[in-house]
């Protein structure tokens, strides 16, 4: 009896174990929300590099950048129902910053000073964990309520895309594993817009756009940052 008892015991226990586990929200696979939610017209992240001496070009510009993408991506998109996401690459295990309607970014941080000090706060520049962050970005867009295939999502990343992980392998690893989210990213239409990248990261990067299935136009990547950057077409 005891051994049945025993056996019964363990049964359950690895019944339950499968249960545990699907209960963890995974942000790569969209899953049917039990209840309706508003549908988003577009959704734009922010990815801001906040690494190193790389961060302290931001301090004057950040938020006028901010403001200036968001509106003319909005205002361009004509929505209503809206999404913008600020998030960071640095050593910080925190990715995604903030997350609100557009019109929250002035009210959450009053001027120039307050953002920057938000960033500051919230970074660890000592690394730039490009590929981790990137992917991190990609699959929170993914996993938020109100985004259908007919969303314009757009991702827009400050960096000179140096990911500084100095193990060959484990980058090799965490650079494919981003792969995967970018062609997920991009099977829901999502456009992608690259600033300040590195001339030496440049081809690198067109190499795994092309391989994460983003055709030209539907992509941009720059080396500095014009007064009206040019944004990637949505059809």
């Amino acid at each position: 009896m005891f051994q049945i008892s025993r056996f019964v015991a363990i049964a359950l226990m690895l019944g339950v174990t499968p249960a545990i586990v699907g209960c963890v929200k995974s942000q790569s696979i969209k899953q049917e929300a039990p209840f309706e939610v508003q549908e988003l017209d577009a959704c734009l992240a922010i990815v801001i590099d906040m690494s190193g001496s790389f961060s302290q070009s931001w301090d004057d510009r950040a938020y006028g950048l901010f403001l200036d993408l968001s509106e003319r991506f909005f205002t361009e998109g004509m929505g209503t129902d809206t999404r913008l996401v600020i998030s960071q690459l640095s050593g910080s295990e925190r990715v995604v910053l903030f997350e609100g309607e557009p019109s929250e970014l002035r009210t959450r941080f009053a001027g120039p000073d307050e953002l920057n000090r938000f960033l500051r706060d919230h970074s660890e520049p000592s690394q730039s964990r490009v590929y981790e962050s990137t992917k991190a970005t990609l699959d929170y867009i993914g996993s938020l309520g109100g985004v259908t295939d007919q969303t314009r999502l757009l991702t827009v990343i400050l960096s000179d895309m140096q990911d500084s992980e100095q193990d060959l392998d484990v980058r090799r690893q965490m650079g494919n594993e981003m792969i995967e989210s970018l062609k997920r990213y991009q099977a829901a239409g999502g456009g992608l817009a690259l600033y300040f990248v590195s001339a030496d990261e440049t081809t690198r990067w067109k190499r795994i756009l092309s391989d994460a299935g983003f055709e030209p136009g539907h992509y941009v990547i720059e080396n500095e940052l014009t007064q009206s950057p040019q944004l990637p077409r949505f059809e």
